[in-house]
């Protein structure tokens, strides 16, 4: 349910962005001695325990907690003790719809009318048969989901696209239009190698340059109950933890965003 830049950990499903980790390890290099202040290895669930424990714990070390109740039927199929899946990954393009779009409503985002997951697909399957023996780019190389973070000035479908590692930002994409935009050389490059070293720039790209991390966390419902009951609580409580240490987008000093994300492989 975690994502992020550097890949640190999965937590259910979610991931964390970082400047100073970046996601292709083979061709991008840090430029920095910064490290982000997360766990970096695997830990065992007995390091956590239990608010106020209520009878015997479940095969899978789950026990409920009268103070932060979580349905038993989720708790119990909650994995604890086998190695945490994660999906390989090169890229990400993330389209920002906010935390009401339709998307969010169907439990495969690629099949909302209108909506962006859909676009992209489709473009890259009208691009497909435009090339001569080009062949699909292997799995997990690119990813393309989307986040409840608002795109400014513009109204669904339309969206703003965020790619990572590379934290740049497209404003106010059609979905419909991916074929004959600003955002085309982007989209040729990624499809004909989505882990090439260079990338064209874009005429209205902008660099998230005041923004240093970002955390998904999958919020699914639709795709996964577990993910749409624990998501939210871990995006709340990264916030008020990054709140606590000033690190939160918004304060003075903070560089940290967090967002709930939608489905995108694998489980815990």
């Amino acid at each position: 349910m975690l994502r992020s830049l550097n890949r640190i950990k999965s937590i259910s499903h979610s991931s964390l962005y970082s400047r100073y980790s970046p996601l292709i390890p083979r061709q991008y290099k840090s430029t920095t001695t910064n490290t982000v202040p997360f766990d970096n290895e695997p830990f065992p669930f007995s390091r956590f325990e239990p608010c106020c424990p209520e009878g015997e714990a479940s095969e899978n070390g789950f026990i409920p907690c009268s103070q932060h109740p979580i349905p038993k039927i989720i708790g119990k199929k909650i994995e604890m003790h086998e190695e945490l899946k994660k999906t390989g990954t090169g890229r990400h393009l993330v389209a920002c719809v906010g935390p009401e779009a339709p998307d969010w409503a169907r439990s495969k985002v690629e099949t909302v009318k209108d909506g962006m997951i859909l676009g992209i697909n489709s473009a890259q399957n009208t691009w497909m048969r435009s090339q001569k023996d080009r062949q699909l780019p292997p799995e997990g190389e690119l990813l393309t989901t989307v986040i409840g973070r608002p795109s400014p000035n513009t109204e669904w479908p339309n969206s703003d696209i965020l790619l990572f590692p590379e934290f740049r930002r497209y404003p106010a994409v059609h979905p419909d239009k991916l074929l004959d935009s600003k955002i085309t050389p982007l989209l040729d490059a990624l499809w004909k190698n989505p882990m090439c070293n260079k990338l064209p720039h874009i005429e209205n790209e902008e660099v998230l340059n005041d923004i240093d991390t970002v955390v998904l966390v999958c919020t699914h419902t639709m795709r996964d109950k577990r993910c749409g009951v624990l998501g939210p609580l871990l995006v709340d409580e990264f916030r008020k933890v990054l709140s606590e240490q000033g690190l939160l987008k918004g304060q003075e000093k903070g560089r940290v965003e967090v967002w709930g994300v939608s489905h995108f492989g694998g489980n815990v």
